[in-house]
């Protein structure tokens, strides 16, 4: 059975009868302990089991914003709540002496976790039909629109920002100016994006991140997850998870994202238009830049490179038009 850690009434936990969770306020305390870097670093180099897009404040503080809050976090023998770093960080809350002592054992080196394991633990923890009821659900909601673009710069990736703030998506939230997001590093840990615009220009344009997950606002109540990815070869893949925005506004958050492109078409390496989510499996980097893979999953409009077009023979005879440098296909 998983052992779980961090279980602060404010995260969540409940304790029981004879001993109810303790209060993140009541633990915060001036200093932490003598090893509290290393206990940090083996937090934060744990394997995430479960991910959760947005953020929630500092419940002690109230100033300022816990990237990725509701995350878990896993060793393989214990499990916590990723804000958890945050306050043993900034308000040396104590750990349970038994994972205090077990992290010390590990040598503040988190183990690998197997995938079957962290499916078992996730399992586990929210029910043993919670993966196929995820499935189902994602499979009924996960629409998506993709695009290519080149490597960033800074100034490349000010005029996406400035693009899609004129097509109405703005990157921080309007009433707030608050930034939520995170960078994966090269090595796969999670830095949460703070500071607003600027961090994020900043991890768009920097290539020690392979990574780059943030919060799209339609309004000031209406958001959608936007996951960049830096490929091999340097491009660019945005993906924008229009399934997010409730369904009667979906067909205007694409109409925005089309407008977005339509700002600078001929920088456009290729996109992918999939309201309702069907093609969310396919390999769509290898389709469009890899090898080459054949298009056996339709989207609704599907636009790739016209210099691309002979490594797709099942295109061939198709009507399409073009695009800039696309040539742009709707669904038979």
């Amino acid at each position: 059975m998983i052992k779980q850690a961090g279980l602060y009434r404010e995260l969540g936990g409940t304790g029981d009868e004879s001993a109810p969770a303790p209060s993140l306020r009541n633990s915060a305390r001036t200093a932490g302990e003598w090893d509290e870097d290393r206990v940090l670093a083996y937090l934060d180099a744990g394997h995430e089991i479960f991910t959760a897009m947005g953020a929630e404040r500092d419940v002690i503080a109230d100033d300022v914003w816990i990237t990725g809050a509701g995350s878990l976090i896993t060793d393989g023998t214990w499990m916590w709540p990723i804000e958890l770093a945050h306050y043993v960080r900034r308000h040396h809350v104590p750990l349970l002496p038994e994972f205090l002592n077990h992290i010390r054992a590990q040598g503040y080196v988190s183990p690998d976790v197997p995938h079957d394991r962290a499916l078992a633990i996730f399992e586990e923890h929210f029910g043993e039909n919670a993966r196929a009821a995820a499935a189902t659900d994602a499979a009924a909601e996960q629409g998506v629109f993709i695009w290519y673009v080149p490597a960033f710069s800074r100034a490349s990736a000010q005029f996406l920002i400035d693009r899609l703030a004129s097509s109405g998506l703005g990157v921080t939230h309007p009433l707030t100016d608050s930034l939520f997001g995170f960078r994966e590093t090269a090595q796969g840990s999670r830095q949460p994006l703070t500071g607003g615009t600027s961090s994020l220009l900043s991890a768009l344009a920097e290539g020690e991140y392979r990574g780059v997950e943030f919060q799209g606002w339609m309004g000031s109540d209406e958001s959608l997850a936007v996951a960049v990815r830096r490929l091999a070869d340097g491009t660019q893949r945005l993906t924008f998870r229009i399934a997010d925005i409730p369904g009667p506004d979906r067909e205007e958050a694409v109409a925005a994202l089309v407008r977005t492109l339509d700002q600078d078409a001929g920088h456009c390496l290729g996109f992918v238009i999939d309201r309702a989510g069907k093609t969310v499996e396919h390999d769509w980097d290898r389709v469009l830049f890899g090898s080459g893979e054949p298009v056996t999953l339709w989207p609704d409009t599907l636009g790739i490179l016209r210099t691309s077009l002979p490594a797709h023979p099942e295109l061939s005879g198709m009507p399409h038009t073009n695009y800039g440098p696309l040539a742009v296909f709707h669904r038979p």
